[in-house]
């Protein structure tokens, strides 16, 4: 799996923070962004926020058949972010800005 985001809004000072469900009918294994652990999610979970720095961000992991997670994904904007990485049953991720 290969992606591209960049997120971006527009207020005060940032602040952001993200969470990933996993949509795949495995778990995922070793989830990271940039610095940030997520660590393993299962199928049909999802992390709590963590905060994530502005900047552009390389994102990894594994499925427990052995597919990998990658990526780059670019955080940016000011104000206070929340944001929520799926990863779509088909591999794909999408992203969804909560609040």
């Amino acid at each position: 799996m290969a992606l591209m985001l960049v997120m971006s809004s527009c207020e005060k000072e940032a602040d952001h923070s993200i969470r990933i469900k996993n949509e795949i009918p495995e778990t995922i294994t070793g989830i990271t962004l940039g610095s940030v652990i997520y660590g393993d999610v299962p199928s049909g979970s999802m992390t709590e926020y963590k905060p994530v720095d502005e900047g552009e961000h390389t994102l990894s992991g594994s499925s427990d058949s052995g597919g990998t997670l990658s990526g780059t994904v670019t955080v940016e904007g000011k104000g206070t972010h929340k944001w929520t990485l799926v990863i779509t049953s088909s591999g794909d991720l999408e992203v969804i800005e909560d609040e």
